[in-house]
């Protein structure tokens, strides 16, 4: 059977977010209504309702996906990257193809634009069809305060508001993992969920040296975070004195300045990123090119190539040679966790590219669709 699709409307708002409801509470009967857990990526405009792909029949929509774009910062590097969210069909209708149909054109879509990489959140082997695979590695600390201890001297700890975003907004955007998000879209996203998620900031002086998000009250995980480590602990210090423990998954050391702290104060483990689909291996290469410049050896280089459809990228130096590899063994490759030579057998001339993968990703717990 041919579907038809089309970009949702602002006329469809009300539509969608019931057809959403009704469509996830088949998995979850007390699954919370999406305009509740993602305000800022439902407003009642043409452009953010046009960011879900729907399929409607006998007037109703049956299906939907919903792509939505964002600038991630990891570091020195940007990525251009779709989170994938609401994917799903009419549960009476399921096995017909509609999310297939969906999935595949979203897939196109994101290819064409430019970007280089997409996520999403889900299993495995429901979406490895599509070219998403489990990459990448980060790490978690859990910490209470026979862990952290005490801060050092002088700091003062206090909870604010989106009406003071103000104050550190600047010192919020030179975060070491950080999407690029207009002020006003980040305020709304405290209030996913449905409950205020607290904003605290430290100081030793007029100005703000550090700021955290944290989950909403009786939650445990740190959502965002930036500026001294020195200021994060005394942060997480004052929380410890209402909440047995914080939770932050965090980028590796090399990325984030935090991640020693975290590292020094906790116990930590790895965690597996989410799904990631590779869009446009040039595209990629040119985002991480600051982390690239500092491993790539001097006069080294591979053509990388993606199978399925001929997408390639010199990596360094031309060299003649060519690594060309299926779209979820590639992924494997660039974000790891393994190392590139545990992923695939490489030629001893091609072993430097173990100093130069897995390229780091996180995505903030924010930015989540």
């Amino acid at each position: 059977m041919k579907h038809t699709l089309e970009d949702a409307r602002a006329a469809d708002r009300a539509e969608l977010l019931d057809y959403l409801q009704g469509a996830f509470k088949t998995n979850d009967p007390n699954h919370a209504r999406f305009e509740a857990l993602y305000p800022d990526l439902f407003d009642a405009t043409d452009e953010a309702m046009g960011r879900h792909r729907v399929i409607r029949e006998n007037g109703k929509i049956r299906a939907c996906v919903g792509w939505y774009p964002m600038r991630v910062r990891v570091g020195a590097c940007e990525a251009d990257v779709y989170g994938i969210g609401q994917v799903s069909c009419d549960p009476a209708l399921r096995g017909g193809g509609r999310m297939t149909a969906l999935m595949g054109d979203v897939c196109e879509k994101m290819e064409r634009s430019g970007a280089g990489l997409a996520w999403l959140s889900g299993r495995r082997d429901r979406y490895a069809h599509f070219g998403f695979e489990v990459a990448g590695s980060n790490l978690v600390s859990g910490m209470d305060a026979r862990s952290v201890g005490e801060p050092g001297p002088g700091w003062s700890v206090e909870q604010v508001d989106a009406s003071q975003l103000a104050r550190f907004w600047a010192l919020r955007n030179r975060a070491a993992v950080c999407e690029d998000v207009p002020p006003e879209k980040w305020s709304t996203r405290l209030t996913r969920g449905g409950k205020p998620h607290r904003v605290f900031l430290a100081s030793r002086g007029k100005d703000a040296e550090a700021m955290c998000v944290a989950e909403a009250d009786g939650k445990d995980n740190l959502h965002e975070w930036a500026g001294s480590a020195a200021g994060l602990h005394a942060i997480i210090a004052h929380l410890l004195k209402t909440q047995p423990g914080v939770k932050a998954a965090y980028a590796p050391v090399q990325v984030d300045p935090a991640a020693r702290m975290f590292w020094d104060r906790a116990a930590w483990s790895n965690a597996a990123l989410s799904s990631l689909r590779i869009l446009n291996l040039g595209a990629l290469l040119k985002g991480y090119a600051p982390w690239l410049a500092q491993r790539v050896p001097k006069g080294a280089g591979v053509m990388l190539r993606i199978d399925e459809n001929n997408d390639a990228a010199q990596l360094g130096a031309p060299s003649g040679d060519t690594l060309a590899l299926d779209r979820l063994t590639m992924t494997r490759l660039m974000f790891g966790p393994s190392a590139p030579s545990s992923v695939v057998a490489l030629p001893e001339k091609s072993r430097w590219l173990d100093s130069v993968f897995p390229l780091p990703f996180l995505l903030p717990n924010l930015s989540h669709v």
